[in-house]
């Protein structure tokens, strides 16, 4: 019998990453990320300390800004070639330091297991090649694990997404993370994943992103005072961590502030850094990445011989996917909403566990999330006609967002000399107002003027709970108002949230008894009811059929009381329903399912 079958000990699957790295497990058939001190993600930084001692994750990107010398970030980048790193008085090849990651994440996996862990799935990009891949290997090998597999990053997203399913269907996965780029486009038969086709960019990421929103505050910082930050690498570090924050706050936020006090001096007096930045701002710094990506996606289509109308599903992975302006171009490429339920920093990790228990042969599931289960946002002028305003429907956080949400979003008063705006909330899918459901209305009494004072950012947070506030700011004068709506989600789906919770509820007490040794964490520990970073159960295929039989009848009997295109909409859905229920296929009920939830929800 050979080492490895004799070999003891749970299977972890870790996404290596250019920015962050994850590992994760999968207990009683559930993905899991196991997390240290409440820290999912653990940054991809290595370092040395003023005492001479290896740090690894927060305390190495902490010293970044101060000592760039002794630390290395993204060596992702350089996985496959053995030009030896500094860091310090040493160098190191570019698996060694990877290998530094490995080891911190394997120990944390052994602390909250209770066990020692010397075997791991890890995953690479699909456009890795051989020596990159082989790269891969020798670090798990010097930090001390055995690699049972290597697989896709597009796979595990894909994995974690469709666990379990048999069938047929046609995936984009579009993995932008923090220093690589690719889609890939996948088929999903019989168990069976397959990539078809990979396109990327290797060096392409959030990092460049960065570098763009640095380079532009640089420049405006040495016009307006004659130095240049980025002469200087403890002021470049500086500035590039505050860019990089102000990237994150900027997905939800319509501006932010970039400041450092004393990053630089001229002429023996020290100079501040003080900078607004606003979305659309940067959005038009960045907007040519994400050009590229859009033609990467297009050539991965091409080379797998698909037309975007032939994807079943579009599946987004890496925390740079949560820029407002790449979802909007994914959804204006593929006409139709991502999936991004589950957390994109931690999807590779989580499809990682899955392929680990696989390989050990255990039973898994599929993925719970608490997601919102209808597009939020509010009423508004998109136009004029001699008929009066044209008013529509503008989304602010949409449909199947991950919980908690948080969204801003800025207008325009219609006149310079308005006095108030009313801000009408509605929930639905429709462009058309009358269509959606009002949730709830407020008005703000407004400065009325031209210019600043015409701006108004409306903010939108959704909490786990489903209470929802709304607040409304007109930005140049401070005035706002707010309005906080009390089960926003659970008016429309109270029982499906109830049993989510409840499932995920059930599966923390049964997985108390896993470990009985008093002196190692329990797994209850660290399965603490963390929803960015845990998975659970889905509805079982025959609960989903009794429930779609229960819509169907409430459809039938709708009927009589619905008339024009509605009717039309009402009675081919019906069918489409009868005939997914005759065939027992889950995905289509579910899709059917829901269209037809959303009709009736805007005709009763």
């Amino acid at each position: 019998m050979s080492d490895r079958t004799e070999r003891q000990g749970p299977i972890v699957g870790i996404d290596l990453g250019t920015t962050n790295s994850v590992v994760a497990i999968v207990v009683d058939g559930q993905p899991r990320v196991l997390d240290e001190a409440g820290e999912s993600l653990l940054p991809s930084i290595v370092g040395i300390n003023p005492q001479g001692q290896l740090v690894t994750g927060v305390a190495a990107r902490n010293q970044l800004a101060a000592f760039p010398e002794r630390t290395v970030a993204s060596i992702k980048r350089r996985m496959g070639s053995m030009e030896p790193v500094p860091l310090g008085d040493q160098a190191f090849t570019p698996p060694e330091i990877s290998a530094m990651i490995l080891r911190k994440l394997r120990d944390r996996a052994s602390r909250a297991l209770g066990q020692p862990v010397s075997r791991a799935v890890i995953t690479v990009p699909a456009f890795f090649d051989e020596s990159q891949r082989q790269a891969t290997r020798e670090a798990a090998d010097l930090a001390g694990l055995t690699v049972e597999r290597i697989i896709n990053e597009p796979t595990a997203a894909t994995l974690v997404y469709h666990a379990g399913t048999r069938d047929r269907k046609q995936i984009a996965v579009y993995d932008f993370g923090g220093g690589t780029f690719d889609v890939s486009i996948v088929r999903l038969e019989a168990g069976v994943i397959e990539v078809l086709s990979s396109h990327g960019d290797v060096r392409l990421g959030g990092d460049d992103l960065d570098l763009k929103l640095l380079d532009h505050v640089a420049d405006a910082f040495q016009t307006m005072h004659g130095v240049d930050l980025r002469a200087s690498p403890q002021a470049k570090y500086r500035l590039l961590q505050s860019c990089e924050q102000a990237k994150r706050r900027l997905s939800t936020e319509e501006s932010v502030q970039i400041a450092e006090e004393f990053i630089a001096e001229k002429a023996g007096q020290p100079l501040h850094l003080a900078a607004t930045i606003a979305r659309q701002a940067f959005e038009e710094l960045i907007e040519p990445f994400i050009e590229r990506t859009i033609q990467s996606v297009d050539t991965a289509l091409r080379d797998a011989g698909l037309t975007i109308h032939q994807i079943d599903d579009l599946v987004l992975v890496g925390g740079s996917t949560r820029i407002p302006l790449v979802e909007e171009r994914l959804r204006d490429e593929f006409q139709r909403e991502p999936s991004r339920a589950v957390d994109p920093d931690l999807a590779v990790a989580l499809g990682a566990a899955l392929q680990a228990a696989m390989i050990d042969g255990q039973s898994v599931g599929s993925v719970l999330v608490d997601v919102t289960g209808h597009t939020l946002g509010i009423e508004a002028c998109v136009g004029m006609s001699f008929m009066g305003p044209e008013l529509a429907f503008s989304p602010i956080i949409h449909r199947n967002s991950p919980l908690p949400a948080r969204y801003e979003q800025a207008y325009a008063t219609m006149y310079d000399d308005q006095e108030e705006v009313v801000i009408h909330v509605l929930q639905g899918e429709r462009p058309e107002v009358h269509r959606n459901r009002s949730v709830g209305k407020f008005r703000l009494q407004l400065e009325p003027g031209g210019g600043d004072r015409s701006k108004i950012v409306v903010r939108f947070d959704l909490t786990l709970d489903g209470t929802l506030k709304v607040t409304a700011t007109q930005t140049a004068t401070g005035i706002r108002r707010e309005l906080i709506i009390d089960n926003a989600l659970s008016q429309f789906q109270a029982e499906t949230r109830s049993a989510a919770e409840q499932r995920l509820e059930d599966l923390f007490d049964g997985s108390e008894e896993l470990i009985d040794d008093e002196d190692l964490p329990s797994r209850k520990e660290w399965l603490a009811d963390d929803r960015d970073s845990s998975a659970g159960v889905v509805p079982s295929p025959s609960s989903m059929f009794q429930e779609a039989a229960a819509l169907l009848a409430k459809a039938q009997a709708a009927k009589p009381s619905v008339s024009g295109q509605d009717a039309q909409d009402l009675e081919l859905l019906c069918t489409n329903l009868q005939q997914a229920l005759a065939g027992a296929d889950p995905a289509a009920v579910a899709a059917v399912g829901a269209e037809l939830e959303d009709l009736l929800f805007y005709v009763r």
